[in-house]
């Protein structure tokens, strides 16, 4: 039960780091000139790296905190 609440939180944490990767990356790639497609691809990969970082994270900390309480 405590590793899905790990996992629920490692979606909205995750989420939320994602999309502000996404907004970051393409506002500095906007800037460097990059455009159309390969704007949105490259913004796209740090935002979807960031959340899939994030998830991770959360439950790998989920299940050693579920295994080794404190």
């Amino acid at each position: 039960m405590t590793l899905y609440l790990y996992g629920m939180i490692g979606l909205v944490f995750g989420f939320l780091a994602g999309c502000i990767a996404f907004f970051i990356t393409y506002n500095e790639y906007e800037k460097h000139q990059f455009k159309g497609r390969r704007l949105w691809r490259e913004a796209f990969g740090a935002g979807l790296f960031a959340f899939i970082f994030f998830l991770v994270l959360s439950v790998a900390l989920g299940y050693y905190f579920t295994t080794h309480p404190l």
